[in-house]
């Protein structure tokens, strides 16, 4: 009986000792869980964290990326409005120097014609000049070629005369001769009167003297030595277009201003055309 209680009390305090031990197993294991618990907590937590620092940092780097991208499209546009720009430049130059070098063709142009006008100019007072030698004087004046003759010369002494003199018609054929060796010059004979003391009531005053006398040389031009009126004018200055004391009749060749601006335009379309 004893041995049977004895093995009883060895039983049940081996049976409390293995329910203690297992007690302690399961607490420690509890134990060990909610630790391995809260530490996954915590490293969900610093998941998070840097889970929010990341979605803050992708947005931050997207916000970065769009802005590249719109800087990149602008830097783009902006290279293609500057490609455009020098391009539109560069025609501009281009167009700029065609017109330099057009404008330089034609003040060469014009130049050309000037120095060709000059020499013909130059041709016709040599013309002249061999022509009536000092007879008269011969210069240019104002881009004409301006032969002066004293009014004593053509009509005499007497101021108020307009009848050419038997003496002068040997000046006068030498002009005429030396305008049938230039049948392309037209001529205006200007008359330059200084009469006083109109007592003759034929002639009303200076200007119609110098008229008269002016006249007086065109009728002898066209009818004894044959020069065409037509290339002939008449200017009557009287008094006030003196430009001596000794009153004179000049005769101006004309520059003949339409052909030399036609010389100008002919030379400019054939420099256009080379």
């Amino acid at each position: 009986m004893k041995k049977f209680i004895l093995g009883s009390c060895v039983l049940l305090m081996s049976i409390g000792t293995i329910h203690a031990q297992k007690k302690k197993d399961l607490i420690d294991e509890v134990n060990k869980l909610r630790q391995e618990l809260k530490n996954t907590k915590a490293e969900l937590n610093d998941s998070r964290k840097k889970e929010k620092a990341t979605l803050t940092q992708v947005a931050s780097i997207e916000a970065q990326v769009k802005d590249l991208k719109e800087t990149n499209a602008s830097l783009l546009n902006n290279m293609s409005s500057f490609t455009e720009l020098s391009n539109q430049k560069a025609k501009n130059l281009e167009t700029s120097l065609k017109s330099l070098q057009e404008k330089d063709k034609q003040i060469k142009t014009i130049n050309d014609a000037i120095s060709k006008n000059d020499s013909i100019k130059l041709a016709t007072l040599t013309v002249f000049k061999n022509a009536l030698g000092g007879e008269a004087n011969i210069g240019v004046q104002n881009g004409a070629v301006l032969i002066v003759f004293a009014n004593t010369l053509l009509f005499g002494d007497n101021d108020k005369s307009f009848k050419v003199q038997d003496k002068a018609k040997g000046t006068l054929e030498k002009l005429a001769a030396a305008l049938k060796a230039k049948p392309d010059l037209k001529i205006i004979v200007e008359g330059n009167s200084n009469a006083l003391n109109f007592k003759d009531k034929t002639i009303s005053d200076n200007w119609d003297l110098s008229a008269k006398q002016a006249a007086s040389i065109v009728r002898m031009l066209q009818n004894e030595f044959e020069i065409d009126p037509k290339r002939i004018e008449v200017l009557a200055k009287s008094e006030y277009g003196s430009q001596s004391i000794e009153t004179s009749t000049r005769i101006i060749v004309d520059p003949k201003f339409d052909e030399f601006y036609g010389l100008v335009k002919e030379q400019m379309k054939n420099a256009t055309k080379g």
